[in-house]
């Protein structure tokens, strides 16, 4: 099922959105609680401004003779004078009362009214008229507070029964004397000053949203300017890339510039793109060079199939003069060892051990003319040193470019009827020998030309006297230059060790390859072959 993607501008927008309103409701609720503060201060100012007003209307000594005598002409005149106040400044309530004293002169809980400012026609229970005396003052504690402090009182949410939540203020009304005479009481309802707060929260707010979007706006477009386009375009080019089939196909993005992580994830896509086609090309190459490889392996190993005498050991199991086992176990691409043996004679032996020089198929055709050679030679009754001279001018008669394509050998002829042995060694790791009671020893060698190296050179015969029981074991490169995982070489000492240790435990030939072969497997430890290994084994009875 294809995947649905969402636009990541809206996926932005969507965020701005929800960040913008989480910031208004913050913005929102600390500006009004600011604006409700400031409401409430400036109505308590407003109260205290407006019941000094009233204070310095009303005469204190005709307000005592009102309260003796009742209301003339002045009171009315005065009570208008109130009203007016009350409707100019929008309040809900503005009275005066007189606190009464007990026989100490201390305030209690009574009062008797002086004015009670209503509208006009109003027939509210609220109305108080002069002189009437009241019980229960709910403002008596800002009274009391007002006749001690001579300052005005206020109360927050002052909410007499069965009316909603208003401002009180009580402002004291003062004497020529300085001694307060009565108390102005004036009320504002709470829910003007809340709509004033949240006006005033609103207007804030609406501002400060209108900033956030013209902010946003800007920043929404640089946003589209340096990641929201340089994305989509990488985008779509990754996905012509990864959708543009087997042509193996890119054009780089170079359009994008941000100059940050952007540019360098572009950058590193284009990088990972061309390397991708490139290992692809290279994997392609290394199929066909593997496909390559498979042919040439198996033209290898016909060849030194072809090369080598039959693998089933041991040879010659009539033969009662000597004992002979190989094996040809490990072979790699492009290398090729041979091991051939055969009888020239009833009473003649002819061993050959031999591999080609370089990693290359025409090098195979060497070692394959060089063994046919040496075979033509050898059963034609040649010496050695002749077969060694004449095959090495034969290999340097062809014209190669490769001038490392040579060939490595070891040529015995042995007389089985006295055990006179002749060979060469013309390149080849020397051989082990083993003479009664003595241990297995390397043979010292002259160092000699490989076959096909140079024209016209001379080979060293040597000649070594055979006894019953002795030993040879030859091992084509492969065995004393193997490597293990760690780099480490095996050496021709530790093969002389091996086959010392091996002989100790092991008489018969087959045996003694077989476990030198096991050896050789747990010190290479999982490392690839890189030469062939190939061991012949030779005991002579007489």
């Amino acid at each position: 099922m294809k995947k649905k993607y969402r636009s990541i501008n809206l996926r932005i927008s969507l965020q701005f959105l929800i960040l913008l309103a989480i910031v208004e409701l913050v913005v929102g609720g600390i500006v009004y609680k600011i604006s409700y503060s400031r409401a409430v201060f400036s109505s308590q100012s407003l109260l205290s401004v407006c019941g000094r007003y009233s204070s310095d209307i009303i005469d204190a000594e005709r307000a005592s003779d009102w309260l003796e005598n009742g209301t003339d002409e002045y009171y009315r005149v005065t009570e208008n004078d109130l009203r007016s106040i009350k409707n100019e400044f929008g309040l809900s309530d503005l009275f005066v009362y007189k606190p009464m004293t007990d026989e100490n002169g201390d305030l209690i809980n009574r009062g008797r009214f002086i004015f009670d400012i209503v509208e006009e026609g109003d027939d509210s229970v609220r109305k108080m008229k002069l002189g009437e005396i009241f019980e229960e003052l709910h403002e008596y504690d800002l009274t009391v507070a007002a006749y001690e402090t001579k300052e005005p009182q206020y109360r927050v949410d002052y909410a007499p029964a069965g009316r909603a939540p208003m401002l009180l203020a009580v402002v004291p009304m003062m004497l020529d004397n300085g001694e307060v005479f009565a108390v102005v009481g004036l009320t504002i309802p709470m829910l003007t000053i809340t709509i004033t707060a949240v006006a005033t929260t609103l207007g804030m707010v609406l501002i400060f949203a209108v900033l956030i979007i013209i902010f946003a706006a800007i920043n929404l477009l640089f946003i589209q300017r340096t990641i929201i386009r340089p994305v989509k375009l990488l985008s779509d080019s990754m996905n012509t890339f990864v959708s543009g089939g087997n042509e193996y196909q890119y054009t780089p993005v170079t359009e994008i510039n941000t100059r940050d992580e952007i540019e360098q994830m572009t950058d590193n896509f284009n990088s990972m793109a061309e390397s991708i086609i490139k290992k692809t090309h290279e994997l392609e190459n290394a199929a066909m060079q593997q496909e390559r490889i498979r042919t040439e392996l198996d033209v290898s190993d016909t060849i030194r199939s072809a090369l080598s005498a039959d693998s089933t050991y041991p040879a010659f199991a009539e033969r009662k003069d000597f004992e002979l086992c190989a094996s040809l176990k490990n072979t790699v691409y492009n290398s090729c060892s041979f091991c051939n043996y055969y009888l020239t004679a009833d009473d003649h032996l002819f061993i050959v051990i031999g591999e080609s020089v370089g990693n290359t198929l025409p090098s195979l055709l060497m070692s394959m003319l060089a063994s046919e050679s040496i075979r033509c030679l050898a059963g034609r009754g040649v010496e050695p040193f002749r077969i060694a001279a004449e095959t090495n001018d034969r290999l340097c008669s062809f014209e190669r470019n490769d001038k490392s394509m040579t060939v490595c050998a070891m040529i015995i002829d042995i007389d089985l009827s006295d055990g006179t042995m002749k060979y060469v060694n013309a390149g080849m790791p020397p051989m082990l020998v083993k003479t009664a009671g003595e241990p297995y020893k390397a043979v010292e060698q002259t160092i000699q030309y490989n076959l096909g190296e140079m024209r016209s050179v001379s080979f060293t015969q040597k000649t070594l006297q055979l006894q019953q029981g002795n030993t040879l074991i030859l091992t084509s490169h492969g065995v004393p230059d193997m490597r293990n995982s760690s780099g480490e070489v095996f050496t021709g000492q530790r093969l002389e060790d091996e086959i010392n240790r091996i002989s100790s435990e092991e008489y018969h030939l087959n045996d003694m390859i077989r476990s030198l072969e096991n050896d050789l497997e747990q010190f290479r430890q999982g490392r690839s072959i890189e030469l062939d290994t190939t061991i012949l084994g030779f005991r002579y009875f007489g």
